[in-house]
């Protein structure tokens, strides 16, 4: 017994625990169907909708950027006709970090959908043969070296019949996929602000010059008379 004990708890440390299930969505919360062989981000300032391509699986994982299951919600799958797919959906730690993983009765082809929480700074790993688009939300782009650009370099951007910025990487493993963005007016904005900043500095410097001028015309003004007066009181 005393053996098998420390087997058993390094069993669960390298494989990892599965929690309880999470509740499914609904399709009609995601942009469904999705792309053939490519992984799509929705952004939208506060959570990310994630849309996969998935086939001939009957497990997938996941793994999640926050330690907590709650940073994930509202899973959903549908197979290639739009048809809803029942499926499993557990949390499971794996060596420290945690996983989401889907589980089919049958092989799987489809898109499986969830949602993630996150923020102006978008950051995911990548998977072989797989592309990945990221779709910014409306108003919003990236792209300005002061603000933040995304990496690697897109191989493609266009807009959407939403007037969505959409980047795309065509098979960009094993390369992390970072974005920062923001509202189409900022670079302007921040444009604009240096302007002010810059003619505030201008003002204080000039207004310190002229006010140390001053006082050193003072300072010297002072001192004549003082030698003045000085020579005057030698030579009574």
């Amino acid at each position: 017994m005393k053996l098998w004990l420390p087997i058993i708890l390094l069993f669960f440390l390298v494989a990892g625990c599965i929690s309880s299930e999470v509740p499914a969505g609904a399709p009609g919360q995601y942009e469904l169907p999705g792309i053939d062989n490519t992984t799509i981000y929705y952004l939208n300032a506060s959570t990310v909708k994630v849309v996969d391509s998935v086939t001939n699986e009957t497990t997938i994982k996941y793994m999640l950027d926050d330690s907590s299951e709650t940073n994930f919600r509202d899973p959903v799958a549908v197979n290639y006709s739009g048809e809803n797919v029942s499926f499993n959906v557990t949390s499971e730690p794996i060596m420290g970090r945690s996983y989401i993983r889907f589980d089919f009765s049958s092989e799987f082809s489809g898109f499986v959908a969830f949602t993630q929480s996150d923020g102006l700074d978008f950051v995911r790993t990548t998977k072989e043969n797989t592309s990945v688009r990221v779709v910014l939300p409306p108003g919003y782009t990236t792209g300005s070296r002061f603000l933040g650009i995304p990496t690697p370099e897109p191989d493609n951007v266009t807009t959407d019949a939403m007037g969505r910025e959409v980047l795309i990487w065509e098979k960009p493993y094993p390369y992390q996929i970072s974005v920062k963005y923001y509202q189409r007016n900022a670079p302007v904005l921040m444009y604009y602000f240096s302007i002010i900043l810059i003619v505030c500095v201008v003002v204080i410097s000039s207004y310190y010059y002229l006010s140390i001028r001053s006082l050193r015309k003072k300072r010297g003004t002072i001192e004549n008379k003082i030698n003045k007066k000085g020579t005057a009181d030698k030579r009574k």
